[in-house]
């Protein structure tokens, strides 16, 4: 996986400062949040102690990967009116490695899927993209890229993460069919997948929403761009 340069700035000292002690930096893991959840509020959330959202997290906006400490981390959400937890989930954060947290409902219930983040160097020609479902109203999936002869994706079911995949870049219809009898549930044309991008593809929302931000639909989101 490519190496991240989140806090690992360069230290340039003369000679003059060889007597001062410079602190080794505090072991991280780095970690993201995406809100998929439509039927929650905005959230604030938390680790331990430590409110980790500047402003409450709304409906399919994320929080981009930033440095937590390592160890069991105690995660709550509350929503942004109130200190009672919505959900509280105990997570373990290794040194340097990185985590994806993917919140959801299920009977209107905010459920979370920790994944760890598992990506090659990209190439030139070449993107690397997941798939995220986060649709609770819709059972399993499958995803087809035009111009492709098979799925980008196996069967999904409702809150699972794929793992990344190479992906030639281009534009590309996409379609979402269900496996049940291949219909199509959703169709979005003319995406660009650009080359050295590494992506997830999140399948999100409910077709029955009464609003319109929160109908089905997907979103691409950048994890990474490779130089």
């Amino acid at each position: 996986m490519k190496s991240f340069a989140f806090g690992g700035l360069a230290l340039l000292a003369t000679s003059c400062l060889d007597d001062i002690d410079i602190p080794d930096p505090t072991p991280a893991a780095y970690v993201s949040i995406y809100q998929g959840s439509a039927t929650a509020p905005d959230l604030n959330i938390f680790a331990d102690n430590n409110q980790v959202t500047q402003q409450p997290l709304g409906f399919s906006e994320f929080i981009a990967y930033s440095p937590f400490f390592i160890g069991e981390r105690l995660m709550r959400y509350t929503s942004a009116s109130s200190t009672s937890s919505l959900l509280e989930q105990n997570v373990t954060l290794e040194v340097e490695k990185v985590y994806s947290i993917f919140l959801s409902s299920k009977d209107d219930q905010l459920e979370s899927t920790l994944v760890e983040d598992v990506w090659e160097d990209p190439v030139e020609d070449l993107a690397q993209l997941r798939f995220a479902h986060l649709s609770s109203e819709l059972g399993e999936v499958y995803v087809e890229f035009s111009g492709l002869t098979t799925p980008i994706t196996p069967n999904v079911k409702f809150q699972d993460i794929t793992d990344f995949a190479e992906l030639e870049s281009g534009t590309y219809d996409i379609d979402v069919k269900s496996v049940e009898n291949g219909e199509s549930l959703l169709q979005i044309d003319g995406v660009e997948i650009k080359e050295r991008f590494v992506y997830t593809l999140i399948l999100k929302g409910n077709e029955d929403a009464n609003e319109t931000s929160k109908e089905l639909d997907l979103q691409l989101i950048t994890n990474y761009i490779g130089a």
